[in-house]
Protein backbone atom coordinates (compact mmCIF):
# COMPACT_ATOMS: atom_id res chain seq x y z
CA UNK A 1 0.00 0.00 0.00
CA UNK A 2 1.33 3.27 -1.02
CA UNK A 3 1.19 6.41 1.87
CA UNK A 4 1.36 10.39 1.37
CA UNK A 5 4.75 10.45 3.42
CA UNK A 6 5.33 14.29 4.30
CA UNK A 7 2.07 15.89 4.44
CA UNK A 8 0.94 18.22 7.42
CA UNK A 9 -2.94 19.04 6.32
CA UNK A 10 -5.24 18.15 9.13
CA UNK A 11 -7.17 16.21 6.63
CA UNK A 12 -4.62 14.60 4.33
CA UNK A 13 -6.54 11.47 3.16
CA UNK A 14 -2.93 10.01 3.61
CA UNK A 15 -3.14 6.84 0.96
CA UNK A 16 -2.38 6.99 -2.26
CA UNK A 17 -5.27 5.24 -3.83
CA UNK A 18 -7.63 8.23 -2.49
CA UNK A 19 -5.90 11.01 -4.81
CA UNK A 20 -7.45 11.61 -8.32
CA UNK A 21 -5.40 11.17 -10.90
CA UNK A 22 -3.15 13.62 -12.64
CA UNK A 23 -2.76 11.72 -16.23
CA UNK A 24 0.79 10.37 -15.15
CA UNK A 25 1.08 6.94 -13.03
CA UNK A 26 3.59 8.71 -10.85
CA UNK A 27 1.55 11.98 -9.94
CA UNK A 28 -1.77 12.13 -7.91
CA UNK A 29 -3.42 15.29 -6.96
CA UNK A 30 -5.01 15.78 -3.59
CA UNK A 31 -8.40 17.90 -3.36
CA UNK A 32 -7.93 18.42 -0.14
CA UNK A 33 -5.08 21.07 -0.25
CA UNK A 34 -5.14 21.15 -3.96
CA UNK A 35 -1.63 19.96 -4.42
CA UNK A 36 0.44 17.23 -6.69
CA UNK A 37 1.55 14.11 -5.03
CA UNK A 38 4.42 12.64 -6.16
CA UNK A 39 5.11 8.93 -5.87
CA UNK A 40 8.19 7.89 -5.86
CA UNK A 41 10.89 4.55 -4.26
CA UNK A 42 13.15 5.87 -1.88
CA UNK A 43 13.42 7.64 1.66
CA UNK A 44 15.76 9.66 -0.02
CA UNK A 45 13.48 10.83 -3.21
CA UNK A 46 10.91 11.48 -0.21
CA UNK A 47 13.49 13.89 1.32
CA UNK A 48 14.77 15.32 -1.73
CA UNK A 49 10.94 16.24 -2.14
CA UNK A 50 10.51 17.49 0.92
CA UNK A 51 13.26 19.96 0.74
CA UNK A 52 11.25 21.18 -2.16
CA UNK A 53 8.46 21.75 -0.24
CA UNK A 54 6.27 19.26 -2.53
CA UNK A 55 4.45 16.26 -1.07
CA UNK A 56 5.37 12.55 -1.70
CA UNK A 57 3.87 9.31 -1.67
CA UNK A 58 5.61 5.49 -1.24
CA UNK A 59 5.07 1.87 -0.03
CA UNK A 60 4.14 2.10 3.56
CA UNK A 61 7.41 0.58 4.48
CA UNK A 62 9.37 3.47 3.14
CA UNK A 63 7.33 6.04 4.31
CA UNK A 64 7.43 4.17 7.74
CA UNK A 65 11.18 4.57 7.75
CA UNK A 66 10.99 8.10 6.46
CA UNK A 67 8.80 9.57 9.59
CA UNK A 68 10.77 7.70 12.02
CA UNK A 69 13.90 9.27 10.94
CA UNK A 70 12.84 12.74 9.66
CA UNK A 71 9.47 13.40 11.82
Amino acid sequence: MNLIANCHQKDCPEKWDALSGCGESHLGFCSYCFRKVQLVETKDAIVSIDQLNQIAAAEETVVLDFNKNYR
